[in-house]
C-alpha cells in the first residue's frame, strides 16, 4: 500500500471562514483550482468551498457557502483507498489531516498522475504494470514480488 503521504499536496491553498466571497473567487480561478478547504486558526478543517459553490450559492463569506460535511483522510490512508473514495463518493479533494489538522490535500489529478507516473515491476521478468498497487501475479512469468519505479514515457 502507498500511503497519500507520497503523493499528496503540502502547500494547500485554504481559507477562513471569514474571507469574503470575493477573495475566494479570485484565489481559486488564480490557483486554476476547483476548492479548497475551510480551516479554522488553529488548523482543523470545518468545510469545503468550491467554484460551484461560489457562483449558485448567496452569501458573503465562506462560512455562508461551504459545504460543511467534509470526508477527510489521514496521511496513512493508501492511495487505493483514496481513489474508492473519489469514486464512491463523487469528489474532487479529500483534506488530509494529522491529529485533525489540516497538513495536506489529494486531489483526483494527483491520482491519475500516480497511476500514470509508476509502474509496478515483476523483480523475476522485469515486466510491468501501472497501477495503484501492485498485481498480484505477474502476467508474463507468474511472479509476486514487485517494485514501484518511474514508468517509462510512452511517444
Amino acid at each position: 500500500m502507498i500511503p497519500v503521504k507520497e503523493v499528496m499536496t503540502t502547500k494547500v491553498i485554504s481559507f477562513r471562514e471569514d474571507t469574503p466571497v470575493e477573495d475566494i473567487a479570485t484565489r481559486l480561478s488564480k490557483g486554476r483550482i476547483t476548492g479548497a478547504p475551510v480551516v479554522t486558526e488553529d488548523g482543523f478543517v470545518v468545510g469545503i468551498v468550491s467554484e460551484v459553490d461560489v457562483f449558485t450559492k448567496r452569501g458573503s463569506t465562506a462560512r455562508d457557502i461551504m459545504s460543511s460535511r467534509v470526508i477527510s483522510i489521514t496521511e496513512e490512508t493508501g492511495i487505493d483507498d483514496a481513489a474508492q473514495l473519489f469514486a464512491g463518493e463523487r469528489i474532487r479533494r479529500l483534506p488530509v489531516l494529522r491529529h485533525g489538522k489540516l497538513v495536506g490535500l489529494l486531489s483526483r489529478s494527483d491520482v491519475l498522475d500516480f497511476f500514470a507516473t509508476r509502474q509496478w515491476a515483476c523483480t523475476s521478468c522485469g515486466h510491468a504494470e501501472h497501477g495503484l498497487q501492485p498485481p498480484e501475479r505477474c502476467g508474463v512469468c507468474s511472479g509476486t514480488d514487485f517494485r514501484l519505479e518511474k514508468a517509462h514515457p510512452r511517444h
